[in-house]
C-alpha cells in the first residue's frame, strides 16, 4: 500500500465569505501516488469527486494516457485515492473512466463485444455496467457526471484508428437525465450538432458547436437540463472546458488573431472572459519561437476543470521545451501555481496535466512517466470551504516516495469571497 508522503504547506490569509473578520489558517499538503491497477500499468486519472474518488484507466506501452495497443482498463478508487477498483466492460477488451460523481457513480466508454463501444454509467458498489445508449450511431461515450447522475459525452461512427480504439468521427453530443436515464440529443445551432466538455449540477452543459474542436463554430452555453443552448461570443471563445454552480466557467479563447495562441481563462455564462495571469509561472515561456510571431508562441495554456471556489485546473503547453505542465490557481482564477515549482518528482518525471478539482481543493495530476497522484490539504481538505484562500504556498523536492523535502517559497495573490 502506498504512503502518502508530505510534500508542502499552505499558509493562508483568508477572508471568510460573508463574514466581516479575516483569519490565517496554515495546512499542508500531501502528494499520493494512487499506485497500479495492475503490475507493471502506466496510470492515467481523469477525474476526481468531493471524497477524493479518482476516475481513470490503466494501460501500457505508451504515455500520456495513450497506448500503442490499445489496451485500456478502466477504474476508480475509494476515498482519498486509495484502493482501485476495474469498471469492467460490455464483453469487449478495453474501457476508460472519464468521471465520476459524489455518489460514486462512473461513466465512460466500454468496448462491446462486437467490437464498438457505448459509453456506460457503473454505480460504485455494482459490478454491471449500464449501457446508456448511441441514439442510433455505431458508437457512444460519456465524458462528464454530475450530482444528481446527468451524463454528458458524444456519440458517432467508428475511425479504425490503431492504438486509438475510443475515437469515433462525432456525430452529435448527448445528455441523459437523472442516473444515465434517457440519453438525447444536445440540439444544434447555426445548423451545427453541440458538443458538451461539462456540466453542472443544475445540468447546465458548456462545450462547443460543430463536429471537431479544431474546426468549430464557437462554444455554447444552457440552462438546466441542456435546454435553450446559446452561442457565446465567436470572437473569442475556443473551448469551454467546465462550468460551476454559480456559473463561472473555465475554457480556453483565441484571440486577436490565432496565431498568438490559445490562453486559459476564468469567464461566466454572459460571455466575459478573464485570461489567467502566466507572467510569473516559471514553465509558461512568453513570447514566440520565431520573431514575429514566426512558428507560433512559444507556450499556450488550456484548462481542464474549475470547482466551486473558481480555482481553475489545466496544462501549460511550452513548445520551446516540448513539454506540458500541470498547474492550478487559486480561488476565482487567481495566481497561477505550476505544479512542478512546488514538487519534484524522482528520476526526472514531472506534472504533466491536472485533469480535475473538487470543492475541498484536492486535485488529480498525471506525471510525464505514468503515474497518477492526488493532491490533498491538510488538515480536512472541508475546511477550504471556509477559506477565501489569500495563499502563500511553500514547495518541496521530493527525492523518492518516501523522500526528504526541501523548502521552497511561491505566493498567490487574494481572490475575492465566493458570493453567498
Amino acid at each position: 500500500m502506498k504512503t502518502p508522503t508530505l510534500l508542502a504547506s499552505l499558509a493562508l490569509a483568508a477572508s471568510l465569505a460573508c463574514t466581516a473578520p479575516a483569519r490565517a489558517q496554515t495546512t499542508q499538503y500531501q502528494l499520493f501516488d494512487i499506485g497500479q491497477l495492475g503490475t507493471g500499468d502506466l496510470m492515467y486519472a481523469t477525474g476526481i469527486n468531493n471524497s477524493g474518488q479518482v476516475s481513470g484507466y490503466a494501460y501500457t506501452n505508451g504515455f500520456n494516457g495513450w497506448s500503442s495497443v490499445g489496451d485500456y482498463r478502466g477504474f476508480f478508487s475509494g476515498a482519498n485515492g486509495a484502493g482501485l477498483t476495474g469498471v469492467g466492460s460490455f464483453g469487449g477488451t478495453w474501457s476508460k473512466a472519464y468521471g465520476i460523481n459524489d455518489a460514486g457513480q462512473v461513466v465512460g466508454a466500454a468496448q462491446t463485444a462486437g467490437g464498438s463501444f457505448h459509453a456506460f454509467l457503473r454505480n460504485g458498489n455494482s459490478a454491471a455496467l449500464q449501457d446508456l445508449g448511441t441514439l442510433g450511431a455505431s458508437n457512444s461515450m460519456a465524458t462528464a457526471i454530475n450530482a444528481g447522475g446527468q451524463v454528458i459525452g458524444m456519440v458517432g461512427g467508428d475511425r479504425n484508428l490503431p492504438g486509438y480504439p475510443d475515437v469515433l468521427d462525432p456525430q452529435q453530443g448527448f445528455i441523459t437525465d437523472a442516473n444515465g436515464q434517457s440519453m438525447r440529443a444536445l440540439g444544434s445551432l447555426n445548423g451545427q450538432p453541440l458538443f458538451g466538455n461539462g456540466l453542472n449540477d443544475a445540468g447546465r452543459v458548456v462545450g462547443h458547436i460543430g463536429y471537431s474542436e479544431l474546426n468549430q463554430a464557437g462554444t455554447f452555453v444552457t440552462g438546466p437540463n441542456g435546454s435553450a443552448p446559446v452561442a457565446l461570443p465567436a470572437a473569442v471563445h475556443y473551448q469551454e472546458s467546465s462550468i460551476n454552480n454559480h456559473g463561472q466557467i473555465a475554457g480556453t479563447y483565441i484571440g486577436p488573431q490565432e496565431y498568438v495562441g490559445r490562453n486559459a481563462y476564468i469567464g461566466n455564462d454572459s460571455g466575459t472572459v478573464k485570461p489567467l495571469d502566466f507572467s510569473n509561472v516559471a514553465n509558461y515561456d512568453p513570447g514566440y519561437l520565431g520573431g514575429s510571431g514566426q512558428y507560433g508562441p512559444a507556450s499556450f495554456s488550456e484548462t481542464t476543470g474549475i470547482n466551486e471556489f473558481g480555482q481553475v485546473a489545466g496544462i501549460i503547453h511550452n513548445h520551446r521545451y516540448g513539454r506540458d505542465f500541470a498547474f492550478i490557481t487559486g480561488a476565482n482564477g487567481q495566481g497561477v501555481i505550476d505544479i512542478n515549482s512546488l514538487f519534484t518528482l524522482a528520476d526526472g518525471d514531472w506534472f504533466r496535466n491536472v485533469t480535475g478539482i473538487n470543492d475541498q481543493g484536492q486535485f488529480v495530476v498525471n506525471s510525464g512517466y505514468g503515474h497518477a497522484y492526488l493532491i490533498s490539504p491538510i488538515p480536512e481538505p472541508a475546511t477550504l470551504a471556509l477559506w477565501g484562500v489569500g495563499l502563500l504556498l511553500i514547495g518541496g523536492a521530493v527525492k523518492g516516495s518516501r523522500g526528504r523535502s526541501t523548502a521552497t517559497t511561491r505566493s498567490l495573490p487574494a481572490a475575492l469571497p465566493m458570493p453567498c
